[in-house]
């Protein structure tokens, strides 16, 4: 399965002298059984050379151009400024990883993530690898602590369940409920553009709301979107001044 960086990466390696800057894409990308992508535990993260660190994960599934592998090592430049992913021993992850001078790579610009807020991405690949169509829309909703400042803050998400989620588009409005693992997806979609709407209970926000309602999704043959709404909870301190 070939993720195709939903942002993407204009300083990757070992130089931790760039400034980590990334451009936000649609959301959608081709689908593909090409990539470099696994569910793995971190077991083990030390100095590599050249200013980076090396990750070491038992895997429990792996896709794509990884199928089959039982461990794996992975590097990341040390510092978040040079779009360093902060890997934590003992933590699930779904690591989309590239391949630098015949060693795979992961930043902070691409798709991996803690395997607790990407249930409905490996429910993507599992069905790639498969041989069977992914859904052409989904994504996690739950809520965070700081949503939008660190990777970290993913590590304390808390799903989100029985949220209504509508896709609207010029074929018309199709529904789908928030699992308890905060996923959903909408299996069948015609070919359209969409935006969503979500209901939520009203002691929840989602972050940066504006821009994530208004952001829209090309649904076409081959194509996947992945649309995740991190949210915070109306009592929350940090996110009483945050745009709602």
């Amino acid at each position: 399965m070939k993720l195709i960086e939903s942002l993407v990466l204009l300083a990757i390696g070992t130089s931790t002298g760039w400034a980590c800057s990334c451009l936000q894409s649609s959301g959608c990308w081709s689908a593909s059984s090409e990539g470099l992508e696994f569910v793995g535990k971190a077991t083990r993260v030390h100095a590599a050379d050249g200013g980076a660190v090396a990750v070491d994960f038992a895997v429990s599934e792996a896709f794509g151009k990884l199928s089959g592998k039982t461990a794996v090592t992975v590097y990341t430049n040390t510092e978040s400024t040079a779009c360093g992913y902060p890997f934590r021993v003992g933590v699930e992850y779904f690591v989309s990883a590239n391949s630098v001078e015949s060693s795979l790579w992961a930043n902070s610009c691409g798709q991996t993530r803690p395997a607790l807020v990407a249930a409905a991405l490996i429910r993507q690949a599992r069905a790639i690898h498969a041989g069977q169509p992914p859904a052409p829309l989904f994504g996690f909703i739950g809520t965070e602590p700081y949503p939008g400042i660190s990777p970290l803050s993913r590590l304390e998400a808390k799903p989100a369940a029985s949220v209504a989620v509508t896709a609207v588009g010029r074929a018309g409005e199709f529904r789908a409920i928030t699992a308890a693992d905060g996923s959903f997806e909408f299996s069948r979609l015609p070919e359209s553009t969409y935006h969503l709407r979500v209901q939520l209970p009203q002691d929840l926000f989602i972050w940066w709301a504006s821009t994530h309602l208004s952001s829209t999704y090309a649904v076409s043959p081959g194509k996947m979107c992945e649309a995740d709404f991190p949210l915070y909870p109306k009592g929350d301190p940090f996110a009483a001044n945050q745009p709602r």
